[in-house]
């Protein structure tokens, strides 16, 4: 077997449905804990990873991103974390595809990436956002996710059980 981002991509999308699955068990009002800049709290961190996946997803297949709103509460979070399988799934079914060049329309400017930055972007991006998440979350109190428990170490662990 050939070393690929598809490992990567399955880490990811498992590490994201397991925290937001532990951040849903905290009350509503943990949605609303931030770090330093109360305009990014936990509840659109959590948005915008949901977002940005499928929109990573939506540029590697030529397609409008859909952009998703604020949970207002977490039955609202659950439902972005179904969307974020899904848009992870996205991922994961495009890792196989021909690493070229594409066009990409970003922040209004037409510019080229290669599918492989798209793909490693939303691995890294994923993960620098749910540490955010868990941070703004710490720094509120709330200590219920431990961001070891879902290193690349422990999704291998979880998948030889």
């Amino acid at each position: 077997m050939t070393i690929s981002l598809q490992r990567a991509l399955e880490h990811m999308a498992w590490a994201n449905q397991e925290i937001y699955k532990l951040i849903a068990e905290l009350p509503d009002e943990a949605l609303d804990a931030y770090a330093t800049d109360p305009e990014f709290p936990v509840r659109e961190i959590l948005r915008h990873i949901a977002s940005s996946s499928g929109g990573y997803a939506s540029r590697l297949e030529g397609k409008e991103a859909e952009v998703l709103e604020q949970p207002k509460n977490m039955a609202e979070l659950r439902e972005i974390a179904k969307v974020l399988a899904t848009n992870d799934a996205r991922l994961l079914k495009l890792v196989d595809l021909e690493d070229k060049s594409i066009e990409v329309i970003r922040d209004g400017q037409t510019v080229n990436w290669m599918r492989s930055t798209i793909i490693t972007q939303a691995v890294h991006h994923s993960i620098e956002h749910r540490a955010h998440a868990v941070s703004a979350l710490e720094a509120r109190g709330y200590k219920k996710v431990d961001l070891d428990d879902f290193d690349v170490w422990g999704y291998e662990l979880s998948q030889r059980s």
